[in-house]
């Protein structure tokens, strides 16, 4: 196997790449394995660190040890984690340092790739008011059935208006669940650029509720089951009307294939 080699101008500092790739893609997930090994053939080193910068976490540090030897390899395996935006560079950076304070450090790039693409996404759903006799409810495995909470299939509904027992006329605003469907309330979400890895990473982070509260036109929700991910909305329109059967929510929503 060859070795990809870096070295100061002076050579007083080694570090070289024994196994791994300078530039390199990966998905969530997998593990990256680096061997790297480090020399000062006319001194000592005194210490190795690997530290990573990317865009959404900052820097990082992974390594940090005190040395005493002229020659040290490490091999360094590292967990691809998720991120909420897709194709983020991490620059990892490799450093040696020897007693007289030369030192060499190797740069590393890898691009982390998310599950980019178009995903699969209704748009124009309305769910009516609780208090109506119209669709109500809403079913993640079942998008399409129109699901009223008043019938016996109410079980199966994994979204649904909380009907306003104290103003019937009024929208609760208030959506709950009769399944183990959880909500989190995410604004700052990019629901245009929605990954299926940034809702996972996004909802795993998230408080998670069995219910939402307070909805409006323009709130991003996550919701799941339990621990999984399951997909993002976006509400465009709450009308209240006069009387309950013309009341609704409007929202496109984005699911994860599961």
């Amino acid at each position: 196997m060859s070795c990809k080699e870096d070295r100061s101008d002076e050579t007083k500092v080694f570090v070289i790449l024994l196994a791994g790739e300078y530039r390199q893609e990966a998905t969530p997930g997998t593990k990256i394995l680096y061997e790297i090994s480090c020399s000062a053939p006319s001194s000592k080193l005194k210490n190795f660190s690997i530290k990573s910068f990317d865009v959404e976490t900052g820097e990082n540090t992974y390594v940090d040890l005190p040395l005493d030897a002229s020659k040290f390899d490490y091999m360094f395996v590292f967990d691809v984690p998720a991120f909420t935006n897709d194709s983020v560079v991490i620059t990892f950076k490799a450093r040696a340092e020897d007693v007289d304070n030369n030192f060499y450090e190797l740069n590393l790039w890898l691009t982390v790739k998310g599950d980019i693409g178009l995903m699969p996404e209704m748009a124009g759903v309305i769910i009516y008011s609780g208090s109506s006799k119209q669709r109500n409810g809403f079913s993640l495995t079942d998008p399409s059935q129109p699901f009223v909470i008043a019938l016996a299939d109410s079980v199966d509904i994994d979204v649904y208006d909380l009907p306003n027992e104290i103003a019937p006329e009024t929208l609760s605003r208030e959506w709950h669940t009769n399944t183990d469907v959880r909500f989190a309330k995410a604004n700052s979400f990019n629901y245009a650029n929605a990954t299926a890895t940034g809702i996972r990473a996004n909802y795993i982070s998230s408080v998670r509720q069995r219910f939402v509260a307070d909805i409006k036109p323009n709130d991003i929700i996550l919701l799941g089951r339990n621990d999984i991910a399951y997909g993002v909305m976006m509400i465009t329109d709450v009308v209240d009307n006069v009387g309950t059967d013309n009341d609704y929510y409007r929202f496109n929503i984005k699911l994860i294939r599961q």
